[in-house]
C-alpha cells in the first residue's frame, strides 16, 4: 500500500463508486464525498491529491480549486468534467488546475494522470524511494536570456510560473524569431519537471515516415533499414516535457496519430505491438494563426482544442514599442563581450533607424543586426550606417532610417511587404539569399510571399503594384 490520500469528490454515485473501487485496488488511502462542503472541511496538509468532478449542486469544483489554491497551493487538484463544461475546466487549468479528464475516461488515463500529479508533486512516505534522476540543463537559463521591458510581453512572462505548475498543453503562436522556444524553455523550468529531461523537434522538418519514427520510435524489423530498436522523442521525454515545434506543418495523418497519444497518454513504437504508457507536458508552437488555418481545413478541429488548453500569443517585435532600444541595448553590451570590444553607445540616428525599422525577422532578425554594427561600428558609438539592414548595399550609408521603403501613410504591414518583395526583387528572386539576408526562415519568407499571392520569382510587378 503506498498510502497516498486522496480525496475523491463526485455526485454521480455510479462514477464515484467504479473510480473508488478502482483507486483501493491500486492501493491508495480514500476519503470520499459527494459534495463539496463537506469535502473543504477535510481538506489538509495529510491529503495527497484532490480529484473532484466540477458540476455539482451547491459549491462546485471550482470553489473547492479556490479554497485549495489559496491554503494548500502544494495539493494538486484534478478535475473531471463533461463535454459541456470543459472550457471552464480549462479556465480553471490556468486558474491553478493540475489537470482535468473529460468524461467518460479509461481507467488507465485515470492512472496515468495520478501518476503524473504525484511524480511533479512527490510526498516523502516511509520506506518509499524518492526519485532524484536529474537531466543536464543549460549553464544559461531561458529565463535570463529572454530580453524584455515592454508591459504586454512582461504580463505574458509573470503569467509562465502560474501557467507552469499544472501539466495543462499549452500552444505557442507568434511570428517566426519571437522567441517561442525561449518561452517553452522557460515554462519547462519553472514547472516541477525542471530537473527532468526537455526535448523538442521540429514537426516541418521532416517527411511523415521520418516524422513518425523520430516522434513514436520503431522496432527492429519494422521497415527496411530498421536493424535496432530505437526509442522514439515522446519515449525519450517521458516524465519531463516535449516541445512540438511549428505543429502547424503536421500533417491530417500525424495530427491524427498525435492526438491518440494525447487522449490515451500512450504511443505505440513503429512496428510495435505493446502500449507504452506515457507522461508527458507537451507544449506545441506555430507561426501561424493556427485558428484559421483550422477553420481552412488544414489542421484538425479536435486536436486544436486539445492542444490549445493555454493559448499564448507573441507580439511581434514593431509592436513591443522601446523593447527594441531596450533589447538593442543588451544585444550591443552582450556582442561587446563576446567580441571583446568596448561595449559602444547608439547614437540617435541610429535609435531612430532602430525604431524605424519593421524588423520582419523579429529577435533574430535584431540580433544579426546588432552583432553586425558592434563588428563595424566604431568603439565609442554606433552611427546610423553601422546598422546594416536588409534594403542596404554594405559599401553605402543609408540617407534615413529605412529610406527606401518608409514613406508617410503606409501602414506596418505595408511596410513588412515592401521590405521583402524589394529586398526579394535586389537578389533577382533567389529567396534563399533572400530569407538569409532578412534574418528569417525560407519557411517564413515561402508563407509570407503566399499571402502577398506571388508565385513567381519576378518582383517587377508586384512592387509596382505597392
Amino acid at each position: 500500500m503506498n498510502s497516498k490520500k486522496i480525496l475523491l469528490i463526485e455526485d454521480d454515485p455510479t462514477l464515484r463508486n467504479a473510480i473508488e473501487a478502482f483507486l483501493i485496488k491500486q492501493g491508495y488511502e480514500l476519503r470520499v464525498y459527494d459534495n463539496v462542503s463537506k469535502a473543504m472541511k477535510e481538506v489538509g496538509p495529510d491529503c495527497h491529491l484532490i480529484l473532484s468532478d466540477v458540476m455539482m449542486p451547491g459549491l462546485t469544483g471550482y470553489d473547492l480549486l479556490g479554497y485549495v489554491r489559496k491554503h494548500f497551493p502544494t495539493i494538486p487538484v484534478i478535475l473531471m468534467t463533461g463535454y459541456g463544461t470543459i472550457e471552464k475546466a480549462v479556465e480553471a487549468m490556468k486558474n491553478g488546475a493540475y489537470d482535468f479528464l473529460i468524461k467518460p475516461f479509461s481507467l488507465n488515463v485515470l492512472e496515468m494522470a495520478l501518476k503524473s500529479a504525484f511524480l511533479d508533486f512527490p510526498h516523502d512516505l516511509p520506506g518509499e524511494t524518492k526519485n532524484t534522476e536529474k537531466y543536464p540543463t543549460a549553464q544559461i537559463k531561458a529565463s535570463d536570456r529572454f530580453l524584455a521591458s515592454n508591459i504586454k510581453m512582461k504580463e505574458i512572462l509573470s503569467n509562465l510560473r502560474r501557467i507552469a505548475q499544472s501539466k495543462a498543453t499549452v500552444l505557442i503562436q507568434g511570428e517566426s524569431g519571437t522567441g517561442k522556444e525561449l518561452i517553452a524553455q522557460m515554462i519547462h523550468e519553472f514547472s516541477p519537471r525542471a530537473n527532468r529531461i526537455f526535448v523538442a523537434i521540429n514537426c516541418a522538418a521532416m517527411p511523415d515516415t521520418l516524422l513518425e519514427s523520430e516522434l513514436f520510435g520503431h522496432e527492429k524489423g519494422s521497415f527496411t533499414g530498421a536493424v535496432a530498436r530505437q526509442i522514439g522523442k515522446f519515449e525519450l521525454s517521458n516524465n519531463g516535457t516535449i516541445l512540438l515545434d511549428e505543429i502547424s506543418e503536421m500533417s491530417l495523418s500525424m495530427q491524427t496519430k498525435l492526438l491518440r497519444v494525447l487522449q490515451e497518454c500512450e504511443i505505440y513504437r513503429v512496428g510495435g505491438t505493446q502500449p507504452v504508457p506515457l507522461n508527458l507536458r507537451v507544449i506545441c508552437t506555430t507561426n501561424r494563426d493556427l485558428h484559421q488555418y483550422t477553420k481552412q481545413g488544414n489542421f484538425r478541429e479536435d486536436l486544436y482544442y486539445r492542444i490549445n488548453v493555454i493559448p499564448i500569443t507573441l507580439p511581434p517585435l514593431r509592436e513591443r514599442g522601446d523593447d527594441v532600444l531596450f533589447m538593442a541595448r543588451e544585444m550591443i553590451n552582450e556582442f561587446s563581450i563576446l567580441h571583446a570590444r568596448k561595449s559602444p553607445e547608439l547614437d540617435e540616428s541610429a535609435k531612430q533607424k532602430i525604431l524605424s525599422h519593421p524588423w520582419v525577422g523579429n529577435v533574430r532578425e535584431l540580433r544579426n543586426a546588432m552583432e553586425r554594427a558592434v563588428l563595424v561600428g566604431s568603439f565609442d558609438v554606433i552611427e546610423n550606417g553601422a546598422i546594416l539592414l536588409p534594403n542596404e548595399k554594405t559599401n553605402r550609408i543609408s540617407q534615413g532610417p529605412a529610406a527606401d521603403y518608409v514613406e508617410p501613410g503606409l501602414s506596418l504591414a505595408e511596410i513588412e511587404k515592401r521590405v521583402i518583395l524589394t529586398t526579394l526583387d535586389r537578389f533577382h528572386g533567389n529567396r534563399t539569399k533572400t530569407a538569409n539576408e532578412l534574418g528569417i526562415s525560407l519557411r517564413t519568407l515561402r508563407n509570407k510571399l503566399k499571402t502577398y499571392g506571388v508565385a513567381g520569382d519576378s518582383m517587377s510587378g508586384k512592387l509596382d503594384a505597392i
